[in-house]
This record gives structure tokens, sequence and C-alpha cells, in this order.
């Protein structure tokens, strides 16, 4: 089991975090105002836990931007502890963390009292990656002449799909809090 308490006392509280947006502001800060939390047996199971959550994350990711308020609700809530660790600042960390070999954000780490790993969630919910392989079926090959404008196109959809959707705003909520439960 990994204990990863150096890096949870010296991760980002939520508002420095947050103090870190840029271009995806708007989006983090509309779904963290619209989004809420329904009370249900799963939320009161979540509050008998004695949990903290570490996020690998980064302000220009656009999965941060849907998930992160979402998990941050859910903290509110339940009453538990997220910080923030800034994947490009903390590579060591996310070397443990990575998906296929890359080094794919955002990542939750749920960590008991003492600091040590319970359970991982990331990068993204499957109800989102299926809008986005929806949408990856729309890009020409990677060799294309507007392959890159198209990809800028196809992410600038993406940001407001995951900024205004709120089926997928509940798939996020249903997939993180599924991971919260088992740990």
């Amino acid at each position: 089991m990994t204990n990863l308490s150096k890096w949870y006392d010296n991760a980002l509280s939520p508002e420095q975090y947050r103090a870190t947006l840029t271009d995806l502001k708007d989006g983090f800060d509309k779904i963290y105002d619209e989004f809420s939390v329904s009370r249900d047996d799963d939320i009161e199971t979540l509050k008998d836990k004695d949990m903290k959550v570490l996020v690998i994350a980064e302000p220009w990711c656009s999965h941060c931007m849907l998930n992160l308020p979402i998990l941050l609700r859910i903290s509110e809530a339940v009453g538990f502890d997220v910080r923030f660790s800034l994947r490009d600042e903390n590579l060591d960390l996310m070397e443990q963390y990575q998906t296929n070999g890359k080094n794919v954000i955002p990542r939750v780490i749920v960590l008991d009292a003492d600091g040590n790993e319970r359970a991982a969630w990331g990068p993204i919910a499957p109800l989102t990656k299926e809008a986005q392989d929806k949408e990856k079926q729309h890009l020409p090959k990677t060799d294309a002449p507007d392959y890159d404008e198209k990809l800028k196109d196809m992410r600038a959809k993406m940001k407001d799909i995951f900024s205004t959707d709120e089926k997928i705003w509940l798939g996020v909520y249903e997939d993180i809090k599924q991971t919260l439960l088992k740990a």
C-alpha cells in the first residue's frame, strides 16, 4: 500500500487550485455552481468513512474542469478533505498513476486517515469517454493537413459539452461515488 502523506500535505487546497484556473474557470465554476449532490444512502454511507482525497490535475485540462467540481461537491456533502497536486510539477507522483503508460489526468486517489491509498479513480468516467469517442470519429487522420484545426475544434466542442451536459455530470458523479464507496 502506497503512503501519500507527503504529497497530500504539500498539495494545494481547493481554493488554491481554483485560483490557478484561467481558460477553463468559467466552465469549472458553472459546473460547481449548478451541480448538486442528491442525498441518498450512498452519501450517508460515505459520511461514515474516514478518508481524504489527493487529486493529480492541471488547470488547463478540460477533464479536470468537468470532474473536479463534481468531486468537490461530493466532498462537501460527505465531509472529506481534497487536495490538488499539479501534474507537471509532480511528475514523480504522476508516474505512479499513469494510464496505459501516459500521464493522463485527473487522477483521484482516495487515502485513509494515515495517508495510505485505498482506491484510485480516473481519468474519465465511461459516459464521458463515450461522448469523447463519438466526437473523435469526426477527426481526419493525424497526417491530414487540417488535423490540428479539427482537433482544436473538437476540443472546444468537448469543453462546451462538458460544461453543459448534465447527463455527463451525473455519469461522472456516479462513477466517482462508486470508487469512493469501494475505498
